[in-house]
């Protein structure tokens, strides 16, 4: 039931984009089905992990004291991973990944090299939505496997971001092109605003002492 869950979310969730107006005015909605097809291989991996995963985590508590509830900082942390559930998934809503036209519009103006670079952020969108999910999942759950996992999330997003700013300064884009222009700051801010975060869940006490007894 939870893979299917999370196939459920990971997958139809995405499809929220077909509703957008094409990039090019006057051009007909069609779907474009390389990356509807990319987006389902996605799933279905993300899906398997997931429940590999989740399978390994703790299913009972093995202290003699007591966890600490949710509150405070680590109360704090779940509430950000909330926001950028909401914040990821309008991204995703407005990126036009699955609009045919978008995908032509990116062969004129560059060709293999913007389409890779679109299908690489769409990639990122994709495991930014599922990973939050699976993340929040074992936070309210408190399971011994998030404050690892949140780890694993944070610093692959953290090498992400620099990937992209790489991007930024190797490939020039054109001026109509913000579906693929990132704000250099914007990007700098996530990486550090990761990075605070990861030296929270890896020093903090009540981390330590909060994830290990799941939900009954």
């Amino acid at each position: 039931m939870r893979r299917i869950c999370l196939l459920l979310f990971s997958m139809p969730l995405s499809l929220i984009s077909f509703a957008n107006n094409p990039i090019q005015s006057g051009t007909e909605f069609t779907i474009n089905w390389i990356t509807i097809w990319l987006c389902f291989f996605f799933g279905l991996l993300f899906t398997k992990a997931f429940g590999y995963l989740n399978r390994h985590s703790k299913q009972i508590d093995q202290r003699s004291d007591a966890a600490l509830p949710l509150s405070g900082w680590v109360m704090f942390l779940g509430i950000n991973l909330i926001a950028r559930l909401g914040i990821q998934g309008y991204l995703f809503w407005k990126a036009n990944y699955f609009v045919k036209s978008t995908w032509i519009h990116l062969e004129s103006e560059g060709g293999a090299s913007f389409h890779l670079f679109f299908i690489f952020q769409m990639f990122l969108s994709l495991f930014a939505l599922t990973g939050t999910g699976a993340l929040i999942y074992w936070f309210y759950g408190r399971r011994d496997i998030f404050p690892v996992m949140f780890v694993y999330y944070a610093c692959f997003f953290l090498i992400a971001n620099m990937i992209l700013m790489l991007f930024n300064h190797s490939i020039s884009f054109p001026s109509d092109m913000m579906i693929l222009r990132q704000v250099p700051y914007l990007q700098v801010f996530r990486i550090v605003y990761a990075a605070v975060w990861v030296v929270f869940v890896l020093k903090s006490q009540n981390v330590r002492q909060t994830f290990v007894y799941p939900f009954r």
